[in-house]
C-alpha cells in the first residue's frame, strides 16, 4: 500500500497581509520552491488599493518588481485574485494609495 503522504504533499503555507497606512510594505514570503502563486485581494471595507509584488533570491536580497504582468495592479476597488507566474523565492507585497481596509493573501501553488 502506498503512503499517502508521500502521493499527496501537504499543501503549501500560506501568507496573510493585513495593509495599514504605517505597514505598506509586508515581510518577505518564503514560497518555498513554488514557481507560481495566487494573490488574494480582499476588501473588507471598501475603497481602493494599488499593489505591487517584488521578489528576491533570498530573504534578505534586492527585492524588484516581479516580471509578470500581474506584479502591478493600480487601483483595485473590491475583491479580486489573480496568479503570478515564475515568481522568486521570496516575495514581498507593497501597497500604495491606501483606502479602506483590505487582506491580502500570497498561496504558492504548483
Amino acid at each position: 500500500m502506498d503512503d499517502h503522504a508521500s502521493i499527496h504533499p501537504a499543501p503549501p503555507e500560506s501568507f496573510v497581509y493585513l495593509p495599514t497606512g504605517s505597514t505598506l510594505i509586508s515581510n518577505p514570503m518564503d514560497l518555498k520552491g513554488y514557481s507560481r502563486c495566487r494573490i488574494y485581494v480582499q476588501a473588507n471595507v471598501a475603497g481602493s488599493i494599488d499593489v505591487t509584488i517584488s521578489g528576491a533570491p533570498n530573504e534578505n536580497g534586492m527585492y524588484t518588481n516581479e516580471l509578470s504582468v500581474n506584479a502591478v495592479k493600480i487601483g483595485i476597488n473590491g475583491t479580486t485574485s489573480y496568479v503570478m507566474d515564475d515568481v522568486s523565492r521570496f516575495v514581498k507585497v507593497t501597497c500604495a494609495n491606501l483606502t479602506g481596509k483590505w487582506t491580502i493573501w500570497v498561496v504558492p501553488i504548483w
